[in-house]
């Protein structure tokens, strides 16, 4: 019989899952309260997850509040990587049944050009604006992108990466301030919690 070992939170111990671990033949095991050792891989995973996530904020020098952002990333990451546990295979390949691809991966926090051209008012307006990388959306093949100037997330296919140089920290010399690159692609527009839903307009 498989069983599921897990703490007391109901996000796992509720009607519906109950239900259907019965039918599945699926014993629910719960630690006892306050007992982290008796479920330890869950707490590893938690353990690396925060390693990774306190990582990536202190080397984007991003602020605490896009700590979902990176958790996100870090998750997706992880489950990208080599695991001991599952010898030479990979989780992802366990789900999906093919390796992953690595080509696609970007650095955390830094600067980023999605494309802009579909929301421009007219046609000499910018195509593209400054944005922090926030990682790889769930629904979407394509990037999560935080226009700095609208505070929206965009999200888009085609991006342009500077991968040097990371939107909350101070350059070192005017120099070194990236210059936007061409984009072409249609974005999406996901507004952040407290501010409007509309697109952002290009700066001009």
């Amino acid at each position: 019989m498989l069983a599921l070992q897990t703490d007391n939170g109901k996000e796992f111990d509720n009607f519906a899952l109950r239900t259907f671990f019965a039918d599945h033949d699926i014993a629910l095991r719960l630690s006892c309260p306050y007992t982290s050792p008796q479920n330890g891989k869950a707490e590893r995973i938690i353990r690396t997850l925060n390693d990774s996530v306190r990582s990536m904020l202190i080397h984007s020098n991003m602020p605490a509040s896009f700590w979902a952002e990176a958790l996100s990333t870090a998750t997706y990451l992880l489950n990208r990587r080599p695991c001991r546990a599952t010898g030479t295979a990979i989780p992802f390949e366990y789900l999906f049944g093919v390796p992953p691809d690595y080509a696609h991966l970007r650095v955390f926090g830094s600067f980023c050009y999605p494309n802009l051209a579909a929301a421009t008012p007219h046609k000499l307006s910018a195509r593209s604006s400054a944005c922090a990388f926030l990682g790889y959306p769930l629904d979407h093949k394509g990037y999560r992108c935080f226009d700095l100037a609208s505070r929206h997330v965009i999200v888009s296919r085609h991006v342009v990466f500077d991968e040097t140089v990371f939107s909350y920290r101070a350059p070192s010399s005017p120099s070194s301030a990236p210059v936007p690159g061409p984009v072409i692609d249609n974005p999406v527009f996901m507004p952040v919690a407290g501010t409007s839903s509309r697109p952002p307009s290009a700066p001009c």
